[in-house]
């Protein structure tokens, strides 16, 4: 599926930026992998309960984001929707 590689504001209430990475559909279902950044000097506990967006089901390859500039300050969330990932949004 295609997806805009843009950032959009996904995580709310910390300074993480999001770009979609990828999409897949699958049937009436789709999966979008966001690549999500940490933008603070603090590690950052990643909860999908603040996810904006109508969301079946979120993963995260790590819940877990080092500080800024650190290598594990970065992971991807792999999002399920019923609908495509711009209209879950």
């Amino acid at each position: 599926m295609p997806v805009k590689r843009k950032k959009v504001t996904l995580v709310r209430g910390a300074a993480v930026t999001a770009e979609p990475l990828v999409a897949w559909r699958a049937g009436d279902l789709y999966v979008t992998g966001v690549k999500l950044r940490n933008r603070t000097g603090q590690a950052v506990i990643l909860d999908p309960r603040k996810l904006r967006g109508t969301w079946l089901t979120a993963a995260f390859q790590h819940n877990r984001l080092h500080a800024a500039g650190d290598e594990a300050d970065t992971t991807v969330v792999y999002l399920l929707s019923a609908r495509p990932f711009e209209t879950s949004l």
